[in-house]
């Protein structure tokens, strides 16, 4: 039997990186475990760990590790938007389509810039930078996004899905950033009426049973 367990930090109702890929898992039922590591002295030791041992030679997270029955069952996984793909192809969970899942790709590759730029707004100490993210940065990616959304989704809410209906790595990523610019407080689910395909994603991913009793367990 094949096992998962992610190794990410404890960043509470913030998702981060591995946060897209927990949603995603969520999404598609995939079972795993959990082992969380909170920003600090903690943190460090591991992510030193990580390097000299060979586990992940770039010392990052989230990691995933696949144990199974053989050798060859099991794999250490770094890269979240990667992970997503193979978790996808290895359970048959991707369209079948190269088009469906190249758009899938496309707003994928578009959304790691997106994703440095929330990470040195929000953790950084100056103000003015966080006012300038909060107030112009934000709003220019997320018009952007809209428009890739309008230009290239294959189904009514999002780019396109598995062949149960549910989003992939794509979709994914972009309801995590979304998300974690609304619990860092950048900007409210109500303000996103403004770019009418990334609410009708952010609402629709948001509803997924799996996902939402997650963030109501955090939210809680």
């Amino acid at each position: 039997m094949v096992k998962l367990a992610l190794k990410y930090l404890n960043l509470g109702p913030v998702g981060g990186r591995g946060g897209v890929q927990r949603f995603f898992m969520l999404a598609h039922g995939i079972k795993f475990e959990e082992t969380l590591f909170t920003p600090s002295e903690e943190w460090g030791a591991e992510k030193k760990r990580l390097i000299e041992t060979g586990e992940n030679p770039c010392g990052s997270v989230p990691v995933t590790y696949i144990t199974g029955d053989g050798d060859q069952d099991s794999k250490t996984l770094s890269q979240h938007i990667a992970t997503c793909r193979y978790l996808a192809r290895v359970n048959k969970f991707d369209t079948g389509d190269i088009y469906k899942d190249f758009v899938q790709d496309l707003v994928a590759d578009e959304y790691q810039s997106f994703r440095a730029l929330w990470v040195d707004k929000t953790f950084t100490s100056d103000e003015k930078q966080k006012e300038e993210y909060r107030k112009k940065l934000l709003l220019e990616e997320l018009k952007k996004f809209d428009a890739l959304y309008k230009k290239y989704k294959t189904s009514d809410v999002y780019l396109s899905t598995s062949p149960a209906g549910v989003p992939l790595w794509g979709d994914s990523a972009m309801f995590g950033i979304v998300y974690d610019n609304i619990k860092t407080g950048h900007i409210t689910e109500e303000a996103l009426a403004a770019y009418p395909n990334i609410e009708a994603l952010y609402k629709a991913y948001s509803a997924i049973p799996t996902v939402a009793a997650w963030i109501a367990e955090k939210s809680g």
